[in-house]
């Protein structure tokens, strides 16, 4: 059984179960037991909201990109035909005092107003931002040394640890499939926190823990803290 420092953390809120990165799936997230929900932040023309793609296809039917509409543009877009797209206020607004939050930085641009966000909220104790992106991270910090970041990665390289030290970031994140006991040693050696994605299956997600990982994030955290009988903290 994970114990009170271990992360459990519904990917684009609970993304298996709710239309991805809205309100509703946010707060299935925290009714599964969830420690915290990831989400990913991108630039409109007059703003930051919390979406993973530009292009709205996808996830929502329709043709356009986030980054050429205004927000109100955006207002009647519907995620999976039934939740709108939610500015990053009102899903910081959710989680204060229920959640931690893991944002997503998808472009380069958006970094002063997820800083001014988590101040105005007093939310930077309970904030990770991430991204692939260095220079975002690398901006996050030069804005807001106090705020935690965290490095995400697909296939692993050690040149992760220099740019993690470099960039002064607390965690790394790397795609499951690249973990191994050897590697997450190496990692919290250095003094990094070990945080993995997306991990959907159970028995993966107890295999993981036992390797010393300190959360993982999942699109179906119900399921997720139903096996591992998670206790949260």
């Amino acid at each position: 059984m994970p114990g009170k420092n271990f992360s459990l953390t519904g990917h684009r809120g609970a993304a298996a179960l709710e239309p991805e990165n809205t309100l509703p799936s946010f707060l299935k997230a925290y009714e599964c037991g969830a420690t915290g929900i990831e989400f990913d932040v991108r630039l409109t023309r007059d703003g930051v909201v919390v979406a993973h793609d530009d292009e709205l296809e996808r996830v929502a039917g329709v043709k356009g990109r986030v980054s050429e509409k205004t927000y109100s543009e955006l207002l009647g877009v519907r995620v999976g035909g039934r939740a709108r797209i939610p500015t990053l206020r009102e899903v910081l607004s959710l989680a204060k005092g229920r959640l931690s939050v893991d944002i997503e930085l998808k472009v380069v641009g958006a970094e002063a107003e997820v800083v001014d966000s988590l101040r105005e909220l007093r939310m930077v104790d309970d904030a990770l931002v991430t991204s692939f992106v260095p220079e975002a991270l690398r901006r996050v910090k030069e804005l807001a040394p106090e705020v935690s970041v965290g490095v995400l990665l697909e296939e692993w390289d050690d040149e992760y640890l220099e740019i993690a030290e470099k960039l002064g970031a607390e965690a790394l994140l790397p795609y499951y499939e690249a973990l191994s006991r050897d590697l997450v040693e190496r990692i919290k050696k250095r003094g990094f926190k070990v945080i993995t994605w997306t991990v959907d299956d159970p028995e993966v997600a107890e295999r993981l823990y036992r390797l010393g990982i300190d959360g993982v994030i999942t699109d179906d955290p119900c399921l997720l803290a139903r096996r591992l009988r998670f206790t949260g903290g």
